[in-house]
Formats: C-alpha cells, structure tokens, sequence
C-alpha cells in the first residue's frame, strides 16, 4: 500500500477499504465518474482527505476520499474517454481523417460493444460538433457498412458491434444473413455478399448453400412479403451468376413464375423494387406472360407511378414494341383516360420518346387531369402532384405546351389555370406570366384578379421585421434542412414503414403551408407606429379599461395593437383576435361579453380609451 495511505489508516483518518480502492486511483490516473464523466486525478490532499480531480467539465473539483473510492473506476490512458480529455484534437481530427477509426476506438473501450445513443453520447458535441453529427454518422455508418468487421444495427434498440481481427469474412457475411430479420434486410444482406464476393474465393460451397437458403425462403415468404420476396430471388440470381460451375436445381422458383401466378401485385412490386431491380422484372414479362406480354405491360401504366412508367417505355422501345406504346398512349389521349403520371411522362419525354404525342391540345389534357385528381384519393393526389410539380417546374413546359395551339385552346388553359386549385397564388401568377409573355392578348383574363384590392393586415414595424427575418430563415434553413432529412431518411429505404421519412414528409406539408400562409400575410402586410389613434372609439392603437358590470371581479385592460403584436401576459391583444374583435368599435360605456374559462360567461363595460404610447 501507498506510505502515505498507511499513514492515514494507521491515524484512523480513513478505512482500510478506502484506503484500497485509492491505492488504484493515484495522482496522475484517469477515471470515470457515473455523472460528470472522465478525470484525471490531480492529487491527494491528505491534510483535508480530499481527492482533486479534473474532469472535463469541472477541473479541480474536490471530492471527499471515501466518496472517491466508492465513486471513481480507474480507466487505461489509451481509453476512449480518456483521450476525449487528454487528447481532444486528436480525436478530432481522427474524426475527420478516419471516422471508423474514430468508432473503433469507442468500441474497443467499451467491450466491442455499444448501443447508438451511448456512441452518440460518448461523440456527439464534443469530439463532433453538435450541429455536424447526424450528417457525420450517417456518412460513417455506411463506411462502417461496408467493412465486415462491424454488426451495425438497423435499429438504435439494438447495439453496434465489433467483431475480432482474425475473424472470417465470409463466415461473417453468412452470419449477418442468418441474423436478418426479414426478407428486406436479407436483401441487403446478399448484397453485401456480392459486393464482397472475394471472400468466398476458396469457399464456393457456402455460396451455393446461401443459394439454395434463398431459394427456399423466398418460396415461404412470396405471399406475405411479395415484393421483398421477388427482389430475394433477382439477387439470388445476380449471386449465382458469380458462382463457379454453378447449375441451378430443377423446379428452382423463377420471377416469371411469381408474376404469372399474382398480376394484381404487380402494380405495388414496381413502386417497391430500385431501378435496377424493375428492369430485371420488366425482361422476365416475356417469360411469364408469352404472346401476352406487351398487352399484360400496357395494361399497367394506369396504376403506375411516373418512375415506373418510364421504365415500361424504356424497356419497349428497346424491345421494338415503341408503336404498340404510341397506339396505347393516343388512345388514351383522345379518350382523356391517361393518368397525371402517363402525362407527365408525356411532358417530360415531349424532345425524345414521346414527341409524336405531344399535340396543341395536350395542355387541355393536363388541365383536366389536374382537376379530376384533386377530386379523388390520396394516390390520385400524389399523382397529380408529380404533374403539377413538372408543370411549375418546367420552365419550357408551358410554352411547349400552347405552341402550335389556336387562341381560343390557350384562353381555355389560362382560364383554368387561373382558377385551379392545383398551385399556390404565387405559381398561378409565375405560370400565367409565361403564357403572357407569349400571347399578350389573354391579359384581359388577369383583370379582374389584378383589380381586386385585398384588405390589408395592420402589423407593428417591430412585428414586420420579425416576421422577415422569420420568413428569411424558413426559406433559407429550414426548408432547406427539411430537404435534406428527407434525402437521408429516404436512404434508409422501405418508405412504407420509414418513420423518418413519414415524419419529414409531414413536417414538409407544415412547413411549405407556413410558407404560402406567410407570403401571403407579407404581402398584405401594412406597418404602422399606431400613433394618433382615433380613441372615440376602440380602435388599433388604443388602450381600453373595462369594469365587471355586476361589479364583482377585477377590472380588465387591453392594448389593442397589430395583428402579430398579441402578448397576453402584458395584457396586448391582436385586433383580430376574438377578444380584440369583440371590442373593436366600441365606444365608452358600451358592454360587452367575455366567454370564462368554465364555460360561463361575463360581462363588462368600457370605462376609458387612450391612445398607445411606446
């Protein structure tokens, strides 16, 4: 034992116990406390049996030797935690450099083993900055993805794991495949397989065992998961393609087989698979349908979004089938049955694919098409919002759309443009400017919009400001970073049941209604000081004393100012508020009714009104 902690036990200054537990904690070590996080001890004050320690965030704190030998647990110096104190811009850099260096070292001083939040906990704000660390860790964690070495979890419920050294990588790979949960994450699971198809070179055999394992849950889960089902069995294809000498069993399920056997699926598998997955099920129709299959792909287009649309279209030209596409594509057009998606597909490929079919009247199409959706259910919506978006998009859409086209066709568009529900007053007015700019003589249709005088909205100068600079940092962060969370979050793939995504997403409808409910407001706006009000009555301006007509109660004062000026706690209110309008124009003596808050009301009489005053 240190001599000078026998001195203390020996003088029954401190327990032999304690004296036990400080024998590891030494000036000079670094520790751990439950709370306040690492430290380094700085000394033994013996003549106060105090322990100095200098923690992160509280240097020379003193603590009570008994209370230290309970509390503190010695750490190694090469320790995460004790670096993040003696070495911060080490870390920093490392976070930079190598960030899945910067996570191993977290790891290796944790067992090999830690849940997110605790990762978070240990980085985030102090190695990473605090405004940096979600962009940080979503880049990191596909690094850390694509090493084999890391279990990364696909929920924060569950840890992030380090595997050893000398592990196998294809036992590794293998294993993560056994662990999916579900056919999605198997998905992923052979991808990695492939991607890292090297480390199976002296192990063939595992890969036709994986094959094989594919096979067979996919069979199981087709009619409870189809499109992860399917997507399962396109990889397994992919995967058998690398492997040597590989002959597939007789009987082996096949796409075709799945698509045959359930076309009322099909629809919802196209919005489900990636790019490159589609264009593998687009080359198995001919398989699965036979002398059908142009006919049984056509009839697809109705119920398909815009992305799959174009790749139906892709896959027919380059299947020499483009005049069965055009015939299909017309006469929906002279019927007015294509979908919002088929027309903006129209729209977006009028240079290339589908420029026979772009007509002087094909703008009427689009305008119908929008109203109708507008009417009918969500998918509709959503529909019609991809061609609403091409068309306020597009800057070269609107006027490809009405050359060639008679006054009278462009008149009927305008008009319906200008009324339709489908864009905000700022896009109606962007839009109308281009057809304008074109043919001058529709002006007349924007007359009696233009000539309608709007009732203005009264605000402070200081409300005003406020009010720009809070419109500033919505179109300049905050949608912005909207934008950006929805990118990462739909990274994380399965829309469906993609919380972040969803969350986003309706963050974003709050957001851009935010933004057409303020630029509308700001337009409107009028600033005023709210000097020489008219106090013969209430008014803008104005401070107005009222008495409890049943002369219980204390008495009321309201300063009736701005719209955006409400501050209840000092007693303003906003003339448009309920209460500001009840006793806007009244005069002294008039009465009026206040509702209570259970659900009684009271009344009240004006006693004076006087002008505000800053």
């Amino acid at each position: 034992m240190h001599p000078d902690l026998e001195k203390l036990v020996s003088r029954g200054k401190i327990e032999p116990d304690t004296a036990e537990q400080l024998e590891a904690l030494p000036p000079g070590t670094y520790c751990q406390h439950k709370s306040w996080g690492a430290g380094q001890i700085a000394d033994w004050d013996r003549l106060n049996l105090k322990v100095v320690v200098d923690f992160e965030d509280k240097p020379g704190h003193e603590m009570g030797m008994k209370f230290a030998g309970i509390s503190l647990t010695p750490i190694t110096p090469d320790s995460f935690l004790a670096k993040r104190l003696s070495a911060l811009e080490e870390l920093q850099a490392l976070g930079k450099e190598d960030p899945v260096g910067l996570v191993t070292l977290a790891l290796s001083s944790h067992d090999d083993r830690l849940y997110l939040d605790k990762l978070e906990e240990l980085i985030k704000g102090r190695v990473i900055a605090e405004a940096k660390y979600k962009s940080w860790w979503e880049s990191t964690k596909k690094k850390l993805r694509d090493n084999n070495q890391f279990i990364v979890p696909a929920k924060r419920t569950e840890p992030l794991e380090m595997r050893e050294e000398d592990f196998d990588p294809s036992e590794g790979l293998i294993h993560d495949f056994g662990e999916a949960r579900d056919l999605k994450a198997k998905v992923k699971a052979v991808e990695a397989v492939i991607k890292d198809i090297g480390a199976f070179k002296e192990e063939q055999q595992k890969l036709k065992d994986l094959a094989d394992e594919i096979t067979d849950i996919a069979k199981k889960g087709v009619k409870l998961q189809y499109a992860p089902a399917v997507e399962l069995i396109l990889i397994r294809e992919e995967l058998q393609s690398k492997i040597k000498a590989y002959e597939a069993p007789e009987g082996e399920i096949t796409v075709a087989e799945i698509l045959a056997a359930d076309e009322s699926a099909i629809p919802g598998l196209f919005e489900d698979l990636s790019l490159t997955r589609l264009r593998q099920v687009l080359k198995s129709f001919p398989a699965a349908f036979g002398d059908e299959w142009v006919d049984k792909i056509l009839g697809l287009i109705p119920v398909c979004n815009l992305r799959s649309i174009a790749e139906i279209a892709s896959f027919l030209d380059a299947s020499d089938q483009r005049e069965a596409l055009m015939a299909y594509m017309a006469e929906g057009l002279q019927q007015r049955s294509l979908s919002s998606d088929a027309l903006a597909w129209i729209c977006r490929e009028r240079k290339g694919l589908s420029q026979s079919l772009f007509s002087d009247t094909l703008c009427l199409n689009v305008m119908s098409s929008l109203e109708s959706d507008q009417l009918n259910d969500e998918g509709a919506v959503r529909s019609a919002n991809r061609l609403r978006d091409l068309v306020g998009d597009d800057r070269n859409l609107i006027p490809d759309l009405i050359s060639g086209a008679n006054i009278n066709t462009i008149r009927n568009f305008a008009g319906r443009l200008l009324n339709s529900a489908s864009f905000d007053e700022l896009t109606r007015k962007s839009l109308m400017a281009r057809i304008v700019k074109l043919h001058p003589e529709i002006q007349d249709l924007l007359m009696g919009r233009e000539t309608q005088v709007e009732e203005s909205l009264i605000v402070s100068e200081e409300s005003l400001a406020e009010r720009k600079a809070a419109y500033d940092k919505l179109i300049k962060e905050e949608i912005p970073q909207n934008r950006e969370d929805i990118k990462i979050a739909r990274s994380y793939g399965d829309l469906r049941e993609n919380f972040e995504y969803k969350s986003s997403k309706e963050y974003q409808r709050v957001l851009m209604k935010k933004q057409g409910d303020w630029e509308k407001e700001l337009k409107i706006a009028q600033p005023t000081d709210f000097s020489d009000p008219d106090t013969s009555k209430v008014s803008i301006g104005t401070i107005v004393a009222m008495d409890p007509v049943d002369g219980s109660g204390d008495p009321l004062t309201y300063t009736i100012l701005g719209a955006w000026d409400s501050d209840p706690d000092k007693g303003i209110i906003a003339y448009l508020s309920e209460r500001g309008n009840e006793i806007l124009d009244k005069v002294t003596g008039d009465e009026v009714e206040f509702p209570l808050g259970d659900g009684e009301t009271k009344r009240y009489r004006v006693t004076s009104i006087s002008p505000y005053k800053k």
